[in-house]
């Protein structure tokens, strides 16, 4: 997990799956000490542990898709509300896109499956309330606990569906609102519109839970304006930093195509837009070389792997790895030459 993520997203690792590592966040010990005491400890742990699958669940999803579309995926950071899944997709609004939209399709396929209206009609007016739970207890007998654990996994997931539908960053609604407005407006104001847009739906939230009285709401507003806010504050770092001398990210192991006494001998010449614009391709530029680093790192691990152990020994993870990250560096080098 990056540092900058550590104080706020403090975590547990607790495994690798399919060639990811998964962290599990501390704020999931907050789930069963709300709905515990709440509900009791069969049901409270019970929705704890479908909250928790489903997050997963959610998550791989993001990292099957992005290794479909030749990206590449490194960990998943499980949290209450979803999770961080540090994938690479291919580069593109589609790339993009198709990866975002994963991990709620996989919501919404579970809630489909798991649909009241199937086994528990009487229990829907309930189950599409996000606030409430359609059961105030777990059967013990046989035929009911199959019925009400359907239901608790049911909620979990519409939980999830509706929170990462809203279109705010860096959920998974705002992360396709910013692949759709690649193909629409400028690239380089993609995040700050995806941001207005979410500070938009958060004053929404805010005045709507206000005005009914409902205190979720106001909660959920919150989160959304605070969520933003951080957005925004990154982005204005993002472009102080592309105003600021360039220096290069020892941690990559190559030097950067980015010469800043270039720039600055031409911006003499340029308009503020213009200068802002060569910032922004130059750091386009640095984060390019990274991520091929990063693919030709990955490439040579492997490599080792299969001259050392033989091709049978990679797994069919690794294989497919191997083919994208081979396949990613033949178009690169195409492109340049």
């Amino acid at each position: 997990m990056k540092e900058r993520l550590n104080w706020m997203l403090p975590s547990v690792y607790v495994g690798r799956m399919f060639s990811t590592d998964v962290r599990i966040s501390w704020w999931f010990a907050i789930v069963p000490l709300i709905v515990c005491p709440k509900y009791g400890m069969p049901l409270g742990l019970a929705f704890t542990i479908s909250l928790y699958l489903s997050v997963l669940l959610h998550e791989f999803a993001h990292v099957f898709v992005a290794r479909w579309t030749g990206g590449t995926a490194d960990e998943v950071h499980l949290t209450p509300i979803g999770g961080i899944a540090l994938v690479r997709p291919a580069r593109g609004a589609f790339g993009m896109g198709i990866t975002a939209a994963a991990g709620p399709a996989v919501n919404l396929l579970i809630c489909v499956a798991m649909f009241p209206g199937w086994y528990a009609s009487e229990t829907l007016p309930g189950s599409l309330n996000p606030f409430v739970m359609p059961i105030g207890q777990l059967h013990t007998n046989s035929p009911e606990v199959w019925r009400d654990l359907g239901l608790v996994l049911f909620v979990a997931n519409w939980i999830l569906l509706l929170v990462n539908f809203l279109p705010v960053l860096p959920l998974d609604g705002g992360q396709v609102l910013r692949a759709s407005l690649l193909s629409r407006i400028n690239p380089e104001f993609v995040n700050r519109t995806a941001i207005n847009v979410g500070m938009f739906v958060a004053l929404v939230i805010l005045i709507v839970g206000s005005c009914l009285d409902l205190s979720q709401v106001v909660l959920i507003g919150t989160f959304v304006l605070t969520m933003n806010v951080v957005q925004l504050f990154q982005a204005e770092i993002s472009e102080s930093s592309d105003n600021s001398e360039y220096e290069p990210d020892s941690s990559t192991g190559d030097e950067s195509h980015y010469d800043p006494s270039h720039i600055e001998s031409s911006e003499i010449s340029l308009s503020p837009l213009e200068q802002w614009r060569e910032r922004r391709r130059a750091r386009r530029e640095q984060q390019d070389l990274i991520r091929r680093t990063q693919v030709e790192q990955q490439l040579d691990e492997l490599l080792a792997k299969v001259h050392e152990h033989g091709f049978q020994s990679l797994s069919e993870q690794e294989k497919k790895s191997l083919q994208s990250c081979s396949k990613l560096i033949r178009e690169r080098g195409k492109s340049e030459s």
